[in-house]
């Protein structure tokens, strides 16, 4: 007899994929705190202007999304798959192997946009790596370093 991984129950640093963990509790999700993430980048950066030193912080990190988020994709792909091997799947509309298709190349087409977002926000990043600003001694009454924004 195998025995089957449910991949909604597995834990990773107190968190899961689908929101729930294996005793039924509520737990928010992976893709529901990078969804939350999102949310509040786009809450914060409403408030006016963002130098570019601080920019080039945020970048260095949303880059990180494009580039890891293909790979997530392509093994969600493989598991699609794979599951139609190891569960006795079914679809209300068609055939569950045509579903898993039609996703897995959507997934596909999906991964490849995330690598761009990823390279795209690099060179972005990369774009205003040099740039900096003077502050106001007025405004900003913290200390500055020689050589540091």
């Amino acid at each position: 007899m195998t025995t089957t991984i449910h991949v909604k129950n597995l834990l990773h640093d107190g968190r899961c994929l689908v929101g729930y963990d294996d005793h039924g509790e509520y737990v928010a999700s992976w893709p529901e705190v990078a969804r939350e993430s999102i949310r509040a980048i786009n809450h914060l950066t409403s408030h006016g202007p963002i130098p570019a030193p601080t920019a080039y912080r945020i970048l260095g990190d949303l880059k990180g999304v494009g580039h890891l988020l293909p790979q997530a994709l392509e093994r969600l792909c493989r598991g699609l798959q794979a599951s139609l091997e190891v569960f006795d799947v079914y679809d209300h509309r068609r055939d569950p192997a045509a579903s898993v298709s039609d996703a897995v190349a959507l997934l596909c087409r999906a991964a490849r946009k995330a690598s761009d977002l990823g390279q795209l926000l690099e060179d972005a990043q990369a774009a205003i790596s040099e740039q900096g600003y003077h502050a106001d001694p007025e405004a900003d009454s913290s200390p500055r370093l020689p050589g540091t924004w």
